[in-house]
């Protein structure tokens, strides 16, 4: 499947989900990721959570020139389906360090600008720390994983009371 910018047919990609076209990659708490095998993947969103998630990383795209983020293709209108590039997964967060030129995860937390996309995103520093969230484009570390924020947190993934103690 070719893409044109922003032309995706969304219902095309539903209907090979189904057909078991694409190459089942991950699954999360809220989202599938299926290989679309042309440079991109697809995250599809299995519930609320998923959709919060997919929302969240289309808006950090949109407005982020950092580099640090894999880029996001399209999402679909209703935010269930969301393309973005596909980066090689690491296993070990060695690759991110190296390139950030630290020694740890708490030195890599200290890095400007990760603290600087964790305080204008919402996302958690501590998260960065974790291999899953981050891939490989170009031999360069990119975070795949970054809808999980502050507020999608508070919003789907804390008790309800816990929600109501931290307002």
């Amino acid at each position: 499947m070719e893409f044109n910018k922003n032309k995706i047919d969304f219902n095309e990609i539903s209907l090979n989900i189904k057909r078991r076209y694409y190459k089942f990659i991950g699954i999360g708490s809220g989202r599938i990721v299926y290989d679309l095998e042309n440079g991109y993947v697809v995250k599809v969103a299995n519930n609320n959570k998923g959709i919060a998630q997919n929302k969240t990383e289309y808006k950090i795209s949109l407005s982020d020139n950092t580099n640090l983020f894999a880029k996001i293709l399209d999402v679909s209108e209703n935010f269930k389906y969301l393309v973005m590039e596909k980066a090689i997964k690491i296993k070990d967060i060695f690759y991110v360090w190296k390139y950030f030129n630290v020694k740890n995860n708490r030195e890599l937390y200290q890095v400007k600008n990760l603290q600087n996309i964790s305080s204008k995103y919402g996302l958690l520093l501590v998260d960065l720390g974790r291999p899953v969230n981050w891939g490989l484009l170009n031999e360069r570390p990119v975070i795949i994983d970054y809808g999980y924020t502050n507020e999608v947190r508070r919003r789907y993934y804390m008790h309800p009371l816990l929600r109501l103690l931290r307002k």
